[in-house]
């Protein structure tokens, strides 16, 4: 892979990482922040599209809702770094 794509994808995962962890922090109320019901937009915007077809297996079960954006989060770094393979490949 190209530098480009590596910095790329390590962006995207912390911004991933962070998207995650802004839930769980947010709902206990750490670091003086306000429990907000609407903390996990930023995770189901960072797993796009996929955050949109699991919505369907979305349940009332915190956890098991974080895995699944998670999940989709893991799919969109997937496909980018086999987007960034495919790059260097077709450089050579």
């Amino acid at each position: 892979m190209t530098r480009v794509c590596r910095i790329v994808l390590v962006i995207y995962g912390l911004i991933g990482l962070a998207a995650l962890l802004i839930i769980p922090l947010n709902a206990v109320g750490a670091f003086g922040m306000e429990p907000d019901p609407l903390s996990a937009v930023y995770a189901l915007i960072v797993a796009a599209p996929w955050s949109f077809f699991i919505l369907d297996y979305a349940g009332e079960n915190v956890f098991w809702n974080l895995v699944l954006v998670a999940i989709a989060m893991a799919i969109n770094g997937a496909i980018l770094a086999l987007l960034c393979r495919h790059a260097a490949v077709r450089r050579r």
